[in-house]
């Protein structure tokens, strides 16, 4: 499906992504994408540069191609399974890094600047995350940092005796998936084109950060971070 015999040239979708504790390695620079783009022109090992391609590993470079073609390619940390098909999705620290000059590649260089102008956005509103004792912020903040510490426990009970263990005990409604970190029934949305998705859980984010809005990501109190995930992290920075 991914042979590109077509006169237009195909491009991948790149988005950000924070699972918080769910997030492998730290959730340091990374890229997560989907398995069957594995081993294709789009992401392949940096050694196999035409085909046939040999897949990436977790936990080492992979070489990632923004265009068909082998066209705009860039090597970035590979940590497993991610999103749907021909989405990269990299971490805050990896667009942190790669943001910081104008890439080479045109596509990754238009997704800095729209990070940089969602950033800009929030300029002049208060960061409830970082002066979480600031006026209009305590009550949202120690509501947030008590779901956090309540979910954690159940959180970390999951992790120590595994989901299926965990699951026999609870309520369908309180059961956990995608290793503990959301929930196993999905109650998020619909949204505009009536998808839903299962959302994570706030014991799941990492002390200093909180679950947005509808479960898609941890909000971190940095707005290059939190300003591209729009009304995720928005009720975060009032004005």
């Amino acid at each position: 499906m991914f042979a590109c015999a077509v006169a237009h040239a195909v491009t991948v979708r790149l988005t950000i992504y924070d699972d918080g504790l769910s997030c492998p390695a730290g959730c340091d620079a990374h890229v997560v994408f989907h398995k069957e783009m594995n081993g294709t022109e789009f992401s392949h090992l940096p050694q196999t540069t035409s085909s046939p391609f040999s897949k990436c590993v977790a936990g080492a470079v992979c070489r990632l191609c923004l265009e068909s073609g082998g066209k705009q390619c860039l090597e970035a940390m590979y940590r497993g399974g991610g999103p749907t098909v021909m989405t990269f999705d990299f971490t805050p620290r990896f667009y942190q890094t790669a943001c910081a000059s104008i890439p080479a590649q045109p596509l990754l260089a238009r997704k800095c600047s729209e990070l940089a102008k969602a950033a800009a956005k929030l300029e002049g509103h208060k960061n409830c995350i970082s002066e979480p004792k600031s006026e209009g912020c305590k009550n949202l903040i120690d509501q947030a940092v008590a779901a956090r510490r309540a979910d954690r426990v159940e959180y970390l009970q999951c992790k120590s005796i595994g989901e299926a263990a965990y699951n026999k005990t609870k309520a369908e409604a309180q059961q956990r998936s995608n290793r503990c970190a959301y929930e196993l029934r999905g109650t998020g949305g619909p949204n505009s084109k009536g998808t839903t998705w299962k959302r994570l859980l706030p014991g799941a984010c990492r002390d200093g950060t909180l679950v947005g809005r509808d479960g898609l990501d941890c909000c971190a109190g940095l707005t290059v971070v939190d300003g591209p995930l729009g009304l995720e992290c928005a009720h975060f920075y009032p004005k």
